[in-house]
């Protein structure tokens, strides 16, 4: 099993030595990463969770690696829904494009951050009130209900509490100055658009954890894989971001799937604080299930968008044949 603090230690160490290469190399020099090197680098970090996940599989047990897989997976699916916010966010702020990587990389941080507070609460209050976790699978299946049929909500960061405070106490350039977080307009001393970009970003990460969190408690109650599943998924996020630019079609029904994987996780939260005993299969069995179930869901939504037609493009068809005919 792994639960002593060497492994808490070693997996750390690598994830801070991680963090280092993507901001000291692979971050280092601001440009626009293009399809392919977002494919490559996807790759890569994939293939470094998969070798968390057979560390796991070695040093632990067959259920903390299947629990780290289907938390992973979980984490991973989420995180996309969490890129779209992204978008809208340096869309606000009209971030240049070559400077993107880099503001994806303090999120990434930032999220990290917020994780790992929310992971310690979380642990903390689920550890002296079992009931507690009626509570998240009642809250999974809420936030369920509110993707897949509260519509589309809009992110307006300009209403975002930190950016309000900063223009009320400080003075904010309108002009980005590189990466830098400050510079000076007209001798004095203010803030980019960059740091503000980093710190909605920051902020917007906390309302992420609040949602993503309880789905892996959900999965597993070892907070060490809920940890280490959480920082792997989200350590792939920024090169995600630009293939999912690239592939925004293909995710057309991504949030219906991300609403079934939600509600699934918290009925299955539920159900088995209430039935302690229960099991489908197999307390292993339903772990694999649990896992097949949430790629499936996955696997599905993305064939969805690929095989069936965007209604508005048909619509855009159908207008533009109906105006190409020759009036008589």
């Amino acid at each position: 099993m792994i639960e002593t603090f060497n492994h808490w230690l070693i997996f750390n160490t690598v994830l801070v030595l991680l963090l280092v290469l993507d901001l000291l190399i692979l971050s280092r020099r601001a440009h626009v990463v293009g399809m392919r090197e977002a494919a490559w680098l996807t790759i890569f970090w994939t293939l470094v969770a998969v070798a968390v996940g057979v560390w796991v599989f070695l040093e632990g047990s067959n259920r903390q690696g299947i629990e780290f897989i289907t938390g992973y997976v979980a984490e991973r699916a989420l995180s996309i829904d969490n890129l779209f916010v992204f978008i809208v966010i340096f869309g606000y702020f009209n971030l240049p494009t070559q400077y993107q990587a880099k503001g994806l990389l303090f999120g990434i941080v930032g999220a990290l951050l917020a994780r790992a507070v929310f992971i310690a609460i979380g642990v903390a209050v689920i550890t002296a009130f079992s009931w507690f976790l009626f509570i998240l699978g009642a809250f999974l299946i809420y936030t369920a209900y509110k993707l897949a049929f509260a519509g589309e909500h809009e992110v307006d960061p300009s209403k975002n509490i930190t950016v309000r405070l900063f223009r009320r106490f400080m003075a904010v350039s309108d002009n980005y100055d590189g990466t830098k977080f400050f510079t000076r307009v007209n001798g004095v001393r203010a803030v980019t658009p960059f740091f503000l970009v980093v710190l909605v970003l920051g902020t917007t990460d906390v309302v992420f954890a609040i949602d993503s969190i309880p789905t892996v408690f959900g999965i597993t109650d070892d907070p060490f894989i809920v940890w280490s599943s959480n920082a792997m998924a989200v350590l792939g996020m920024r090169p995600l971001f630009f293939l999912l630019v690239g592939l925004v079609k293909l995710f057309r029904y991504l949030q219906y799937g991300l609403a079934m994987i939600l509600g699934f996780v918290g009925l299955k939260m539920i159900v088995e604080e209430a039935f302690h005993d229960f099991h489908v299969f197999s307390e292993l069995g339903d772990i694999y299930l649990s896992l097949g179930i949430i790629i499936g869901i996955l696997l599905g939504s993305v064939l969805l968008s690929a095989i069936l037609p965007d209604r508005d493009e048909e619509k855009d068809l159908h207008r533009e044949m109906a105006n190409a005919e020759p009036k008589s």
